[in-house]
């Protein structure tokens, strides 16, 4: 015996391994292209054209200028209070024509001189509004090299003093490209999430109009987009050219909050079991976070400083976001069972941004925060695509189903009209053959009565009615359309079933297993030329709740054939007949094997479990 597959498996597998490596080198090149790409965008600086000024630095207070300390450039001064001005002094060496400064402000005030020349200051905007997130290009003179840089830096804001600004030196043309090639990132997260949002946007009106029903957590991911996509620029090094420093600051301040409050109304919105709960928390959450926002935007507050407070709520929401998605998993809720882990994951790391402020970690050049949002919506969108195929796939299979049980019931329909025109005929002829019998009797005539009886007995003996394999319907409908094929194609078939009205599978699932069986035997069996040599055998028995099908049928075909090209696509057909059972026998925890030899091909099924499998 050759068991399932076992030629055609080997083949089958070497062109499965052959795809897999085309495609693992494919994503390896792409991940490479990819990693080199961003590489080369997070850190231009490193390129030569444009450097970041880290080294020699020496750092003192304005007003204790005789207590200094030399250092490489770091993130946080402590002991730095709120308006103490403190000073980052260095030499400059290299002299290159047409060199200019970035600077790079963090809610400071900056006044940058060279020797005793002053090149930039922003402390003459000190009476206007907050310093907000600032950008500076500074032109140097041509004899600067030899020359002490010198930074006075001093913050209003007690969470940003004592932050250095981040000063980078290169020629006019690199700087223009530096400054560009930091904003791609953002610029193209912009556009993705601008774009996505639209879609989904979009798709939510067309669902609207079509079934006439709103989808409201599209509606608020689509919200969640599109903020994301406002807040991917306003923290990027380009806005800071477009805006003024305090509305850079403050349109980085609100969508942050934003972004936040849209995500967790999302993740409310898939809940079922802690709905209540967590929707009481989200209330909470938006409570203290657009009150702060309207409270800095009504006052004479600053958002700036009311932040912590936002980050605060948002460290909170970050672990019970988790430990109630991890409940919704737990309680198999499909959404949250396929995106709970990386919620988990980016939430770890959302809170580890949110308290480093309080670490003194105020600043870095990537937006981290804005790249994690980004891959939660990548996620949740690549899940709801996922699921929508899965559902429409189940939906073409309901439909198809419903199709192929319409055709079985027209069908049988006919066969059953004709019937029920039988039945009246002979109920006609049985009344007219009793007033004959009584006629009979009357005229005292026993012997011909005796035989008009036994006339009609066998009549009535001869008749036959509609025949049930099992006492499952759907199952007595396809066997009885194969059996009317099988007469007209001389093929001697055996059906036995033994059935119950339910069965421990879904009727779409049984009907595509029988048809591909079915098909699989009939197709084969019709290619032997001599029809003495058609047989097919087909058992069906339902035991324990487990469903055992058992199909074989004659398979010396390859010796009688009307013509050899007529099994040229047997092995293509066949190998797709028993992908499709073997993919239901899959799903109910089933076993599909197929024994063959020169005379029999042998189909044996086992399905286990009456709740399919669930797929995510």
């Amino acid at each position: 015996m050759k068991f399932f597959n076992n030629i055609h498996n080997k083949k089958t597998t070497n062109n499965l391994n052959t795809k897999w490596l085309f495609i693992i080198i494919l994503s390896s090149l792409f991940l490479i292209t990819t990693v080199y790409f961003f590489y080369y965008i997070f850190t231009p600086s490193d390129s030569g054209k444009v450097k970041e000024i880290k080294n020699s630095w020496v750092f003192y207070s304005k007003d204790d200028p005789e207590y200094r300390f030399d250092s490489q450039y770091i993130n946080y001064l402590p002991m730095v209070e709120r308006n103490e001005t403190f000073v980052m002094q260095t030499l400059l060496k290299d002299e290159i024509e047409e060199t200019n400064l970035v600077i790079r402000g963090n809610h400071q005030w900056i006044k940058v001189y060279l020797n005793d020349q002053i090149l930039y200051d922003r402390t003459t905007e000190k009476q206007q509004d907050g310093p907000g997130l600032s950008l500076a290009v500074v032109d140097l003179p041509p004899n600067y090299a030899g020359k002490n840089l010198k930074i006075e830096v001093s913050s209003p804001y007690e969470n940003y003093a004592g932050i250095p600004p981040k000063i980078y030196v290169g020629k006019t043309g690199p700087i223009i490209s530096f400054i560009f090639s930091q904003s791609v990132p953002q610029v193209v997260t912009m556009i993705i999430a601008i774009s996505l949002s639209i879609g989904m946007l979009l798709y939510a009106i067309f669902m609207l109009y079509k079934q006439k029903s709103l989808d409201l957590s599209l509606i608020i991911l689509s919200c969640f987009a599109l903020v994301l996509g406002f807040q991917s620029v306003s923290e990027d090094i380009l806005s800071g050219i477009l805006f003024e420093p305090f509305v850079h600051s403050t349109l980085s301040d609100i969508f942050n909050i934003l972004t936040s409050v849209f995500l967790v109304l999302y993740y409310l919105s898939r809940m079922i079991h802690y709905k209540k709960i967590y929707g009481l928390f989200c209330l909470f959450q938006l409570t203290v976070q657009l009150g702060v926002l309207f409270y800095a935007l009504l006052s004479s507050s600053e958002l700036t400083e009311l932040m912590p407070i936002v980050n605060g709520v948002s460290v909170i929401s970050t672990l019970v976001t988790s430990l109630v998605c991890v409940g919704e998993a737990y309680r198999n809720n499909r959404f949250f069972i396929a995106c709970t882990p990386w919620i988990v994951l980016i939430a770890i790391f959302h809170c580890m941004l949110y308290i480093q402020p309080a670490l003194g970690i105020y600043y870095s050049n990537i937006n981290w925060s804005t790249i994690l949002f980004m891959l939660i919506l990548v996620i949740i969108i690549g899940y709801n695509i996922i699921d929508y195929i899965t559902s429409f796939d189940k939906h073409q299979r309901t439909v198809n189903f419903l199709k192929t049980k319409s055709d079985l019931l027209e069908q049988h329909y006919d066969h059953l009209r004709d019937h029920i025109q039988e039945i009246s005929t002979l109920r006609f002829e049985l009344i007219q053959n009793m007033e004959n019998l009584a006629t009979l009797i009357e005229e005292d005539q026993p012997l011909k009565a005796q035989n008009y009886v036994q006339e009609i007995l066998t009549k009535a003996q001869n008749f036959e009615f509609i025949f049930s394999y099992s006492s499952h319907q759907l199952t007595n409908l396809i066997l009885a359309r194969y059996q009317e094929i099988a007469s007209k194609r001389n093929i001697k078939v055996q059906f036995q079933a033994d059935l119950p009205e339910v069965l421990p599978i879904n009727d779409d699932d049984l009907t595509q297993i029988l048809i591909h069986l079915l098909e699989h035997s009939f197709r084969e069996t019709h290619a032997i030329e001599d029809p003495v040599h058609r047989k097919i055998y087909l058992s069906m028995q339902e035991k324990e709740n487990q469903l055992f099908i058992r199909c074989e049928h004659s398979s010396n075909y390859e010796t009688n054939l009307f013509s050899e090209g007529i099994t040229e696509n047997f092995d293509e057909q066949e190998r797709f007949d028993l992908m499709m059972i073997q993919d239901v026998a899959e799903r109910y925890a089933g076993s599909l094997k197929q024994e063959k030899d020169n005379e029999v091909d042998r189909l044996i099924i086992h399905l286990t479990k009456r709740n399919q499998k669930k797929s995510i």
